[in-house]
């Protein structure tokens, strides 16, 4: 530090008092009860001032009036020049002896403790995420154990809150701890009217799914395509292949005919009837000149008999 220093000299000499005599100057000085000596500059070319005393506290009445004398520096040339003198700064060799030697910071970090002697120094640089008091953190935050500058971090317990973003259609549940602008938490779930598995037979979700736990839910179930037929007519080509929903069975395939016949070919003296859907024969009766003996079936056919 560069300090310019201003210096008084002692006067050498009162070489004039306005013509008054000595004796009558010291008789005055006395009654002013306090001597006053003014320097107007610092040149040794100064000439007299007549100075009064009229504004001081001391209130004197003006005719006591003083001139200054003309002050001579002891020098080779009568003019003393001190020039600029360098005084080092006791405080920064004070405070990197107790451990603040550090001015500045890298990007993203924060000045430590300061020192107490000089505050352009410091000790460490901190992490910029130390910058909360103890008390300001609170839930769900967490306060660190640490501290750093005689700060501390407030942040998210990443084991309590992993989760920044969900993929639709999840959502994030509860509403999380925010951390420097950022919310985190604790897991992803599938909205409340996702509820509905569709892991019924022949059944499908409509729609996106959202999987949790696994487990994948959907607004709403529907039947797999073609399954949309109730057969309520002739009933079901195959009964147990169906889909049910809302309570009823729907089905892909409904019997367009009873499946009555059962017969490749017509038995000899019966007379048949040809099923369309089974491409079967069924018998119905006898030919001409056969006869039922007593109403009398094999297997389902009817044995017919000349009369």
């Amino acid at each position: 530090m560069r300090k310019q220093l201003v210096i008084g000299l002692s006067v050498l000499a009162l070489t004039g008092l306005g013509g008054v005599s000595e004796t009558s100057v010291h008789e005055r000085s006395q009654a002013a009860t306090s001597t006053y000596i003014h320097f107007v500059r610092t040149s040794r070319n100064q000439t007299f001032e007549p100075l009064s005393w009229a504004g001081l506290e001391i209130g004197l009445p003006n005719h006591l009036n003083f001139k200054t004398a003309s002050v001579s520096f002891i020098t080779g040339g009568q003019n003393l020049d001190f020039g600029n003198i360098d005084f080092g700064d006791p405080t920064i060799e004070q405070c990197k002896k107790d451990g603040y030697s550090l001015t500045s910071c890298g990007a993203g970090l924060l000045p430590g403790l300061k020192c107490p002697y000089n505050t352009a120094y410091f000790d460490k640089c901190c992490d910029s995420r130390y910058k909360y008091d103890k008390s300001a953190c609170s839930y769900p935050n967490t306060v660190s154990g640490d501290s750093c500058g005689g700060k501390y971090m407030c942040y998210c317990d990443r084991s309590l809150y992993p989760v920044t973003t969900c993929t639709s259609p999840q959502v994030p549940e509860g509403t999380g701890c925010m951390e420097e602008g950022v919310t985190y938490y604790s897991k992803c779930v599938c909205p409340s009217n996702y509820n509905q598995k569709c892991d019924g037979q022949n059944q499908q979700g409509v729609g996106t799914g959202c999987t949790q736990n696994g487990v994948t839910y959907y607004t709403s179930c529907q039947c797999k395509s073609g399954y949309n037929m109730t057969c309520s007519d002739l009933g079901p080509v195959t009964p147990s292949d169906y889909c049910l929903m809302n309570g009823i069975k729907y089905y892909n395939n409904c019997k367009t005919c009873d499946f009555r016949c059962s017969l490749s070919s017509c038995p000899a003296g019966n007379v048949c009837e040809y099923e369309d859907c089974s491409q079967k024969y069924c018998v119905t009766g006898c030919a001409t000149g056969y006869k039922d003996l007593d109403n009398y079936w094999c297997n389902g056919v009817m044995r017919c008999w000349f009369k």
